[in-house]
């Protein structure tokens, strides 16, 4: 998963922040049916509450949506904030996504590998042969 799925990024944009993350920390990792007609009493409404069960009932009635975990809203929110900005203190970067310093780096190191140039890997995998 390269980013958040796309129906999360609306209820962002829809929906104001603190429910919305509240319902991500509770129901992250689960497969989620959403109900059509019949919302009262359903998983749906106990784990998101009314507004975001309305919300996603509206759009996804029928369908089963897999809500990204903590683990993964981590890793993306890391993954996006060091695109954006490189130079942002490792420390600072783990504190805000609850990572150690030294994941940071991974990542850090695993994104200058994805985005490097196709010359300098193909230059790469031939000094490691």
């Amino acid at each position: 998963m390269e980013h958040e799925p796309t129906w999360v990024e609306e209820l962002r944009a829809e929906i104001e922040d603190v429910p919305v993350e509240r319902f991500l920390a509770r129901a992250g990792g689960m497969r989620l049916y959403v109900p059509g007609a019949r919302l009262t009493g359903s998983l749906l409404v106990t784990l998101a509450g009314r507004d975001i069960a309305r919300w996603l009932s509206d759009r996804y009635a029928g369908e089963y949506l897999d809500v990204p975990s903590a683990r993964a809203q981590a890793r993306d929110g890391l993954r996006q904030a060091l695109r954006e900005a490189p130079d942002t203190p490792v420390n600072v970067l783990a504190n805000r996504f609850g990572v150690s310093a030294r994941r940071v780096l991974q990542v850090k190191a695993e994104l200058a590998r994805e985005e490097e140039p196709p010359l300098l890997k193909a230059m790469r995998s031939a000094s490691s042969e």
